[in-house]
């Protein structure tokens, strides 16, 4: 499907190349939308869209209605997209800190009807003064089955051109050329939409910035050197008074590189700040602490001290006393406490916090049912006499705040807290980000364990499998001095028990195996593995070979009497070779079989 490339291309710099593929592959239009006077402003349109029997008007209500009722939406579709668009609706979900509102139907596309997706996100300062929204319309039809990931891109895309900024322009390294992507009233009649690139930054310096800061901006927009600035960077930024005596900002933000490394092209946007000035150096540590927390635990292989070394991050945030994680144990009744950190001259309560009652909590437990967001709470919140309030008190706890765990359905499963916070009381977003990293955290890790679990292990027998096997076989190879036991074992009569008595029998035969096996071999350092429909192979290390041979001798001494499984167990003082090592226990475990068979001269013997 043709698009029409839009002043859009490349405009995101964090998710540059997805931006690009996005607006220029599937999007319909992009429209800033003002909820309180009910116009619309156009930042990308399809030329199709201004056709008037496509419902094109400048009156937002009057767009939403005629476009609908013209062909464009399916008529199947066309309640539940005006159900959607309603304006009143809308300003009052808003207002309620909704971020992002979707709908997906079908609409006319070229004489076909294709699903799309129609997302409406609103300013980050959205007011009742301040009700603008963005509203974005694309292709979906061809992948109807995966979520697209589009709302940060498309967040990024509106706060490129909020009012926030006195201009942001997309400068094209390659061609010396720019291209204005957004003005305000102040700014607009300084500069021009499409000028060279170096003709914009002269000018821009010029017009924008006192004498006192020339030097330094003119260096700040050195192109030479931008390349190496924004080395590993995601944003480079300086502040800089500007010809009217306030605080700015200058931006520059990678966009493109080409694939040798070298820039391509950047987004270069000015602010005006001076109102930010009294919040910068919290705002600072804000920012540091969230990306403390999400450097702790991303990509981490140590769960446990990823989730303590945030803990510490958080608790240093607030200066609270202790930092903390429950989890919620509903079958129980009980809260455990399974995380916390504490400053020197507090006295950890970890210990003694692993079967607390819920009963103990539940005053704090029913404010946590009714509110997602972070819960703020005093001793005075509580009754003197409450359970609650005792358990503060014992601890010298006269604030605390805490966000919930939740489950989809809404079932609390946990919560982070702060004890004691004596600053950053209105700082909502590090302690509901914190929770928000560690939930998906374990949820990634509770995946990556299943995935572990059913690439190596047998899903009947509980066991290790045969994949499992050949790993550590090959990890204990390189390890040349490494002695270890292998126990080769074969069930007898499984086919005979299958044929006569039925496939669930043969089941039941196997497992009774597995746990004979685990008797004998149930340290740590024991690991069995089904290798076959039949054979079994056990892996001991980190034992003395006598034993292990005594293991080995008392599980042959039970099997005179059950005859479950036939087994050899060799020992080796190095293993250098799966296959070899494999086969000398087999040939072990074959002689076995022949007292087997010698007992039971009527069982079928396989080939």
């Amino acid at each position: 499907m043709k698009r029409r490339l839009s002043l859009f291309k490349n405009l995101n710099p964090k998710f540059s190349e997805e931006t690009s593929v996005f607006l220029n592959g599937s999007m319909h239009k992009v429209l800033k939308l003002n909820l309180k006077k009910r116009t619309y402003e156009e930042i990308f349109v399809l030329p199709e869209e201004r056709f008037p029997d496509k419902g094109y008007s400048h009156k937002l209500s009057d767009w939403i209605v005629n476009f609908a009722m013209t062909g464009n939406v399916h008529k199947d579709d066309i309640q539940s997209y005006l159900d959607f668009l309603n304006i009143e609706k809308l300003k009052i979900e808003f207002s309620q800190d909704v971020k992002k509102r979707s709908i997906r139907y079908r609409r006319n596309t070229h004489n076909e009807m294709r699903w799309v997706e129609l997302d409406l996100i609103p300013v980050p300062n959205f007011s009742e003064k301040n009700q603008i929204v963005y509203l974005y319309t694309y292709d979906i039809h061809d992948s109807m089955s995966e979520e697209l990931k589009t709302t940060k891109i498309m967040t990024s895309v509106a706060h490129s051109i909020t009012k926030s900024f006195l201009c942001s322009v997309y400068l094209d390294l390659d061609h010396d050329t720019s291209k204005l992507i957004y003005a305000n009233d102040i700014v607009k009649p300084y500069l021009d939409s499409s000028i060279p690139m170096r003709t914009f930054l002269k000018k821009s310096v010029e017009y924008f910035t006192s004498q006192a800061y020339m030097e330094r901006m003119k260096d700040f927009c050195d192109l030479e050197t931008l390349q190496d600035r924004l080395q590993g960077k995601d944003v480079i930024n300086m502040e800089y008074i500007g010809t009217k005596g306030g605080v700015c900002r200058a931006i520059f933000y990678p966009v493109i590189y080409h694939r040798d490394g070298r820039l391509k092209s950047v987004i270069y946007a000015n602010q005006y700040v001076e109102g930010e000035l009294i919040k910068l150096r919290g705002q600072l540590e804000t920012e540091k602490t969230l990306v403390e927390c999400l450097t702790a635990l991303s990509g981490t292989s140590d769960f446990d001290a990823a989730t303590n070394k945030l803990l510490k991050s958080i608790c240093n945030f607030y200066d609270g006393d202790r930092s903390y994680i429950f989890s919620i144990n509903h079958q129980r009744q009980i809260a455990k406490n399974d995380y916390e950190w504490c400053r020197d001259t507090i006295a950890p309560k970890i210990d003694t916090h692993q079967n607390l009652p819920l009963s103990s909590i539940t005053r704090l437990f029913d404010i946590m049912k009714t509110k997602d967001n972070v819960i703020t709470t005093s001793r005075d919140d509580f009754a003197p006499d409450s359970i609650d309030a005792k358990l503060l008190d014992t601890y010298n706890i006269t604030k605390f705040i805490t966000v919930p765990f939740k489950n989809p359905d809404g079932t609390i499963t946990g919560f982070l807290g702060i004890d004691n916070p004596k600053k950053n009381p209105d700082s909502e977003i590090v302690l509901r980000s914190a929770a928000t990293y560690i939930q998906e955290e374990q949820i990634k890790q509770n995946y990556t364990k299943k995935l572990y679990e059913l690439s190596y292990s047998d899903s009947m027998t509980k066991t290790y499998n045969r994949a499992a096997y050949i790993r550590d076989m090959e990890l204990l190879a390189k390890e040349t001095n490494h002695p270890a036991g292998i126990l080769y074992a074969d069930v007898n009569g499984l086919k005979t028990t299958n044929d006569t008595k039925g496939h669930e029998a043969g089941d039941k035969l196997i497992s009774d195996a597995v746990a004979l096996l685990r008797k004998y071999f149930n340290r740590k350092d024991d690991r069995i593995y089904r290798i076959g429909g039949d054979e079994f192979v056990v892996l001991s290390s980190d034992l003395f070979q006598k034993e292990f041979m005594t293991r080995v001798s008392n599980l042959k001494d039970e099997l005179e009497h059950n005859w479950i499984l036939s087994c050899g167990g060799k020992w080796f003082e190095g293993i250098s070779d799966i296959d070899t090592s494999t086969k000398e226990a087999e040939k072990s475990m074959y002689k076995n079989k022949s007292d087997y068979y010698t007992a039971h001269p009527r069982t079928d013997r396989r080939q």
